[in-house]
């Protein structure tokens, strides 16, 4: 990539099949689809449950995915979208990964928030654990923002692919993708281990009945959709380097 000119035009990987053998295929319906589920799923989940913490923050991140699928061409091979497309991708997404850390980690601090009432008076070591992975949810909400803004250099060119094309000298990586990647869900993985493992023997020693125990038992049980979640994203990295607007969308 260095050194072309875009406008005569950028071969990327992978190429466009032969006449013959193009077929138009996208997955924005789906994509679509499922950001619909999921804003509805936070809407109804959080109103009921969490008033309006952290609501605006969460929903933000499907919202800016619909953007994405709309007018950035997610879900589409690289061949079948166009020079403004993928820029406006880059932008809304390079937003939106920071936003949904963001969300995580704040969401995280809400419920262990919840386990500190639960455990509050029972003992000192549980408030040790406590303030110890709160202070760990402070740092994991720091560095997406530290590695978002400060990944490219000049900060500005992750952000704007316009900008990056009028520079003298190409944008170079600051920071190595892979240890950022690494190290954000590496912390948010074992934030779910730990939460997740705390909370199952914080409700067993509770003394409250067997119902409202399933309740909050299948409440926190959708914690471990978000750590399948993340490791099926670290282990699909690799994937989008190439195709990344098909390969993405997965």
């Amino acid at each position: 990539m260095v050194g072309a000119d875009p406008w005569k035009g950028v071969p990327m990987p992978p190429r466009r099949p032969p006449p013959e053998l193009y077929r138009f295929e996208s997955r924005a319906p789906s994509l679509v689809t499922a950001y619909a589920i999921s804003m509805t799923l936070m809407i109804t989940i959080t109103l009921t449950r969490l008033g309006l913490r952290a609501f605006t923050l969460a929903l933000t991140w499907p919202a800016l995915g619909l953007a994405c699928v709309t007018y950035g061409g997610d879900g589409k091979h690289m061949y079948d979208v166009i020079y403004q497309q993928y820029r406006v991708f880059k932008y809304i997404g390079s937003i939106r990964s920071i936003i949904f850390y963001e969300a995580v980690a704040f969401i995280k601090m809400s419920i262990i928030a919840f386990n500190m009432r639960l455990t509050g008076l029972t003992s000192r070591r549980w408030m040790i654990v406590h303030w110890t992975l709160l202070s760990l949810m402070v740092v994991f909400a720091i560095l997406p923002i530290f590695f978002g803004v400060f990944l490219v250099d000049p900060p500005r060119a992750r952000f704007d692919l316009v900008f990056a094309g009028k520079l003298d000298t190409p944008p170079t990586m600051a920071i190595d993708v892979s240890a950022t990647s690494y190290t954000l869900i590496g912390i948010h993985v074992t934030s779910d281990v730990l939460l997740l493992g705390f909370f199952g023997i914080v409700l067993r020693k509770l003394q409250m009945s067997w119902t409202t125990k399933l309740r909050l038992f299948l409440v926190f049980a959708f914690g471990a959709l978000s750590f399948a979640a993340a490791v099926k994203w670290q282990l699909a990295q690799k994937t989008l380097k190439v195709d990344p607007l098909w390969h993405h969308s997965n």
